[in-house]
C-alpha cells in the first residue's frame, strides 16, 4: 500500500462523496475517529487515477447471524454513499451481496446477470433489508430460503469460507476490474470437512433438540480460498471481532475457543496467515463499527479508493 497522501489527489471526488476537506492532513498509524476515512490511511495519485481505467466490482460477503443486525441496519442506511463514491471514480461501478451463516447464498436480486450484480442504492438498500428481515431475525441460514428452519446455528463459527470462494467464483467480475470484497463477522470459520450443523462433533446432524442440528457441511479449506481469491486478483478487508474486545460469545457451543473469534481475520488460523494479509486487504475491528468510533461505509469508500489501480501484489 502507498504511505504518502497527495493533496490533490482526490479533491473533487472526496468533496462529493464524504463531504470532506481536501486539505485534511492525515498521519499513518493514528485514527482519526472524526475523520471522513475511518481512520484508514490511503494515498492516491491524481495522474494515477486519472489515467486509470480500471472499472470497480465489489461484493458484500455479509455474516447475517443474529448478532449482526447492526451491519446490516446501517449497510441499508448507508448504501447510496458507498454507490455514489464508487460511480464518482469509476462510472459502472457493479456491485453484489452473498449473505451466509452456516451456509450462503448468492443474492440474484440486483437487475443484471440474473440478479448477481447490482448497479444501484434501492436493490441493494432492499436486499440488505429482505436478509436482517427473514434471515436475521429468525436465524435461518440463507441458502435455506424463507422458510426454512429457524434457530438452526448449533455452533458459534459462520461458514464465511465457503461464502469467500463462491464470490470469488460465481460472481461475474469484469476483465481488468479493480476487484474488492468487503466481509463482516463476528466470529470464525471452519474447515473441510466439518460441518456447521454437528453441534457436538459427533458425525451426526439428525439432533432436533435446541440448538437443533442441520447438516451443513464445510465445502472449502482456508487455503484453496486464499488460492482463488489471489487468482483472480481480489481483495479482502474484513471487519471482525477483535482479540482486545474481549470473548466472543454467541449462546451455543463451538469448535474453536472463544478466544479465537477472530482466527483468520485479524490473527492466524491454525497456522495459516489472514484473508486480509493473504491478498493485500487489511481487517478493522468490528468493536469499533458497533460502538461508533469508525464508519464503517466511509472507511469502505476508503478502501475501494485505495485499492483501484494499485495491483495485488
Amino acid at each position: 500500500m502507498k504511505s504518502r497522501l497527495t493533496l490533490l489527489s482526490l479533491s473533487f471526488a472526496l468533496a462529493m462523496l464524504m463531504g470532506a476537506c481536501a486539505d485534511t492532513e492525515f498521519q499513518p498509524g493514528v485514527t482519526h475517529d472524526a475523520s471522513p476515512f475511518g481512520g484508514f490511511d490511503f494515498a492516491l495519485s491524481l495522474d494515477g487515477q486519472q489515467s486509470c481505467g480500471e472499472v470497480i466490482d465489489l461484493v458484500f460477503v455479509l455474516d447475517v447471524s443474529s448478532s449482526m443486525t447492526r451491519i446490516l441496519d446501517t449497510l441499508e442506511r448507508e448504501i447510496d454513499r458507498v454507490v455514489t463514491a464508487s460511480n464518482a471514480l469509476a462510472e459502472d461501478s457493479r456491485f453484489g451481496l452473498v449473505p451466509f451463516v452456516d451456509n450462503h447464498v448468492i443474492d440474484a436480486t440486483g437487475p443484471l446477470e440474473g440478479g448477481k450484480v447490482h448497479i444501484a442504492a434501492a436493490t441493494l438498500q432492499a436486499a440488505f433489508a429482505n436478509y436482517r428481515d427473514i434471515y436475521t431475525a429468525y436465524n435461518i441460514n440463507p441458502a435455506d430460503g424463507p422458510t426454512g428452519p429457524q434457530m438452526q446455528n448449533p455452533i458459534c463459527e459462520e461458514n464465511a469460507l465457503d461464502a469467500l470462494y463462491a464470490a470469488a467464483e460465481e460472481f461475474p467480475w469484469r476483465e481488468g476490474s479493480t476487484r474488492v470484497i468487503i466481509v463482516a463477522t463476528d466470529d470464525t470459520f471452519l474447515e473441510r470437512p466439518d460441518n456447521y450443523g454437528d453441534k457436538d462433533g459427533d458425525g451426526d446432524t439428525t439432533d432436533l433438540f435446541y440448538p437443533r442440528e442441520g447438516d451443513y457441511p464445510a465445502l472449502r479449506t482456508l487455503a484453496e480460498t486464499k488460492t482463488l481469491l489471489r487468482a483472480n486478483k481480489i481483495r479482502v478487508f474484513s471487519f471482525s471481532w477483535p482479540a482486545s474486545a474481549g470473548l466472543s460469545t454467541c449462546g451455543t457451543g463451538r469448535r474453536l475457543p472463544a478466544a479465537f473469534a477472530g482466527a483468520g481475520w485479524n490473527m492466524e488460523y491454525k497456522g495459516q496467515s489472514t484473508l486480509s494479509d493473504s491478498t493485500d486487504g487489511k481487517d478493522f475491528d468490528l468493536t469499533q463499527i458497533f460502538g461508533g468510533q469508525i464508519s464503517l461505509t466511509e472507511t469502505i469508500n476508503n478502501v475501494v479508493l485505495e485499492s483501484r489501480c494499485n495491483p495485488i501484489k
